[in-house]
């Protein structure tokens, strides 16, 4: 028996209701592990940023402090707020550099070295002896104000640059 051609076409559908190709044609399981690579991506970026934040909360200690000093200087407590200064200096350029480069210096060869490593290029040498000066100065001794004010104001250039 021999087939009608024209008859089995009649017979054949056309297909109907396939559902449409999505934009992206992936499997669930790596939906899933795009999910887990964004979070691990998130997640590296956040703690980024808790660690620049941990390595920068100096710079703002390191202000306030130098502002607290700058309000608290008055002729009867300079040699206290120099004595000071030089203390939260030594910090900063501890933490700037490294403290094997600059912790044991003292004297003239701390004030060399901080013209050496301030980016403002302040004269520590003749300008900053009251930094190694004041912790020998007597109780009652009269330091001048306006010269360790400067010297504040120099280290807050410092911290920033």
């Amino acid at each position: 028996m021999s087939a009608n051609p024209a008859n089995l076409l009649s017979q054949m559908d056309d297909i109907r209701d396939l559902d449409p190709i999505s934009i992206f044609p992936l499997a669930p399981g790596w939906y899933g592990l795009l999910v887990v690579f964004l979070l691990f991506i998130a997640a590296g970026y956040f703690v980024q940023i808790i660690r620049d934040r941990r390595e920068n909360s100096w710079r703002g200690d390191a202000l306030r402090s130098l502002t607290a000093l700058d309000e608290r200087l008055r002729p009867d407590t300079a040699r206290d707020v120099a004595a000071e200064l030089s203390a939260i200096l030594r910090r900063i350029a501890i933490k700037k550099h490294s403290r094997a480069e600059c912790a044991g210096l003292e004297g003239k060869a701390w004030l060399k070295w901080l013209n050496l490593h301030d980016p403002q290029q302040f004269d520590w040498e003749s300008r900053g002896k009251l930094l190694t000066e004041a912790p020998y100065a007597p109780p009652g001794a009269k330091l001048p104000p306006d010269r360790i004010r400067l010297m504040i104001e120099a280290v807050k250039h410092w911290v920033d640059g």
